[in-house]
């Protein structure tokens, strides 16, 4: 089963958003692209992590509009997207594996589970091997929620789990690809659930319009959307192409548009996946792997 969570910001979540995504439109002349891609998808995890990033951003760049979103980020202290985090994993069953990206958001989540009473353990790539196995063995036996970073479950069994959510979305469909795989594989008997979290009107929210509405990636078997992509265009940088459409095109009707094209690509691009696969299955039978 899979699930779009879209989460309504904050009016001051939103207004950062809002006004960060204008500063990189119109500023392009003095961040590289990937310091904006960098500063949207940390802003897109939580404000702490995008926070985190401004302040190193200042020690080298004099601007005082990245001072300001600074100062903006580090005050928002309650995060919607956690708490919609929490009303999910209060209604759950399942052994959950939720995935984030940036050190400050996993520290954010694993104080907002602490404070709301849900056991958790902690997989992050800076532990130390004795640790990830303590964290590994917690999460078997004891806690029901697993906070892992891009890394997580890496080398361990750990298909008692299933379910995952995409507490922040990766913007290249190989790595989301590779984070179900953690649970989504031979052995694997039980249904596995996978909520993937947006902010409302977030470029995240357009990714999983395309990717899960338009093209039902998680439907496909693994490499396959891989392939789609490079049916596309052999060079197509997914998480690129998204980046350019956000900041191109403001109104959203124009980003409705832009988005609906770059789906409609990829929808031309499956279908004739689709057509060569079919033929291969009927000249090498039906055991064929593309």
């Amino acid at each position: 089963m899979h699930s779009t969570i879209s989460v309504t910001p904050s009016a001051s979540e939103q207004k950062l958003y809002q006004d960060l995504t204008d500063f990189l439109r119109a500023r392009e002349d003095i961040l590289d692209k990937l310091s904006r891609t960098n500063l949207l998808m940390r802003t897109g995890s939580s404000p702490l992590a995008l926070a985190d990033s401004l302040k190193n951003l200042t020690k080298r760049l004099e601007i005082d509009d990245l001072k300001t979103f600074t100062r903006r980020a580090a005050q928002i202290k309650q995060v919607e997207k956690a708490k919609a985090l929490i009303d999910l994993l209060k209604q759950s069953k399942q052994k959950t594996l939720v995935f984030t990206t940036y050190r400050a958001t996993s520290s954010y989540l694993a104080k907002t589970l602490e404070q709301a009473n849900i056991p958790y353990a902690e997989f992050l790539g800076s532990m130390t091997l004795k640790q990830k196995d303590a964290a590994i063995a917690a999460f078997t036996d004891t806690v029901p929620v697993l906070i892992a970073s891009e890394t997580g479950g890496e080398g361990h069994n750990i298909q008692f789990a299933n379910a995952i959510v995409n507490y922040d979305l990766p913007w290249n469909p190989m790595k989301i690809e590779q984070r179900i795989g953690r649970l989504h594989r031979i052995g694997q008997t039980q249904e596995v659930f996978i909520f993937n979290f947006c902010l409302k009107d977030s470029i995240e929210e357009y990714i999983l319009k395309v990717l899960h509405d338009k093209i039902n990636m998680f439907e496909l078997v693994v490499g396959e959307i891989e392939t789609i992509i490079g049916n596309v265009d052999e060079e197509l940088d997914f998480s690129e192409v998204v980046m350019g459409l956000w900041l191109k095109n403001q109104a959203k009707p124009e980003l409705d548009t832009a988005f609906n094209q770059l789906a409609d690509d990829l929808l031309a691009a499956k279908a004739k996946y689709q057509k060569t696969r079919e033929l291969d299955e009927q000249i090498f039978g039906e055991d064929f792997e593309a």
